[in-house]
């Protein structure tokens, strides 16, 4: 996925180049990760010649919140267990996205008094 937020778009070939730098992958396993990922909705692809030619459907961050949210919920509606994770989440950032997620859950609590 990253090769793909990064360059738009790709084949099986272009993401073996790009991952074969750092890592022993066969084409086919390239191939059959951009298959799942394809299934799962978190790509779309379009046939050109032999080839398929895959581009991302999400961006990172609505990747990440979608699975914060789902992470979040199979502790069902325990509140104090929901924000004691994301507490505990919240320890591993930096100062500056410490700041932005302050902002931005000012932004919301004056949102929803309006």
């Amino acid at each position: 996925m990253e090769h793909l937020w990064i360059h738009r778009e790709g084949t099986v070939k272009s993401v073996h180049e790009h991952l074969s730098s750092t890592k022993k992958l066969s084409t086919n396993t390239i191939q059959s990760a951009l298959e799942r990922l394809f299934r799962k909705e978190l790509l779309v692809r379009s046939k050109q010649s032999h080839s398929y030619i895959y581009s991302v459907k999400v961006s990172k961050e609505e990747l990440l919140g979608s699975m914060i949210t789902d992470m979040l919920g199979r502790f069902g509606t325990d509140s104090q267990l929901s924000t004691a994770a994301i507490i505990n989440a919240a320890e591993s950032i930096d100062d500056d996205a410490l700041n932005m997620l302050g902002a931005e859950i000012e932004r919301r609590r004056k949102v929803g008094e309006s």
